[in-house]
């Protein structure tokens, strides 16, 4: 580990703990909804072992802004495979659509997130018959898997390998990569040498961790200014 990473770990557990202590010790289901009315909804799409409330603080600053806010509390911890977890946040897109028929809906993703949300606008785009998301904002997410995947057992984790067959295929479906903003943080230990994939649009954050980025109005403000400029590329 590069030394200047430890206090990144370090600062970027810690919120990871809190998420997680909050998640296991509130059964209650999300209540941040945003004003009545936004142009813009958002369905927030949480990373692996992440409950919902991990994208709260990013969906508050959000629904601040304006905008329409979703979650998806049936992925549980986003343990599933990622083509599994697909039709889930489907079903939340559908359901946002459906009560919103004007509005635009935007997927926002932190780490598997963005791979769930870039499958679903693939699949999404063979079917034009059903609600199709403007674009989606990637945080953090290892498009090209993560060369420390191996250091963790099970398949969740094992899931975002470089070599695995899924990334692979999903890297080299370019159809929804226009629609695909990236945020990256300065530094990520969960996935060193992350980079914005050719086709795609991104900005590197002066902040760094893996989680961390989700609470502060750095972020928060990348996020915005990426959804601003997919609905106005979409009007």
């Amino acid at each position: 580990m590069i030394p200047g990473e430890v206090a990144v770990w370090a600062r970027d557990y810690l919120f990871a703990a809190r998420m997680h202590l909050r998640g296991n010790l509130d059964p209650r289901p999300p209540s941040l909804s945003g004003p009545p009315g936004a142009r813009v909804h958002v369905v927030l799409i949480p990373g692996v072992v992440e409950r919902w409330p991990f994208m709260e603080p990013l969906g508050r600053r959000l629904a601040e802004a304006g905008m329409g806010v979703h979650f998806a509390p049936e992925l549980g911890r986003n343990l599933a495979p990622v083509l599994e977890s697909v039709p889930v946040v489907g079903r939340v897109v559908d359901a946002v659509a459906a009560a919103h028929p004007a509005a635009k809906v935007v997927l926002v993703g932190h780490s598997k997130g963005g791979l769930i949300g870039k499958r679903l606008m693939v699949e999404r785009a063979l079917h034009p018959q059903q609600p199709q998301p403007t674009g989606l904002v990637a945080l953090a997410t290892p498009f090209a898997g993560s060369t420390r995947a191996w250091m963790v057992r099970g398949a969740a984790i094992r899931e975002f390998d470089p070599s695995n067959a899924m990334l692979r295929a999903l890297a080299a479906e370019r159809s929804a990569d226009a629609r695909i903003h990236v945020v990256l943080p300065r530094i990520d230990p969960h996935v060193p040498g992350n980079e914005v994939p050719e086709g795609m649009q991104g900005v590197r954050l002066r902040a760094s961790g893996h989680f961390r980025p989700l609470a502060t109005a750095e972020a928060a403000q990348a996020v915005l200014r990426a959804i601003d400029a997919l609905a106005r590329a979409d009007a």
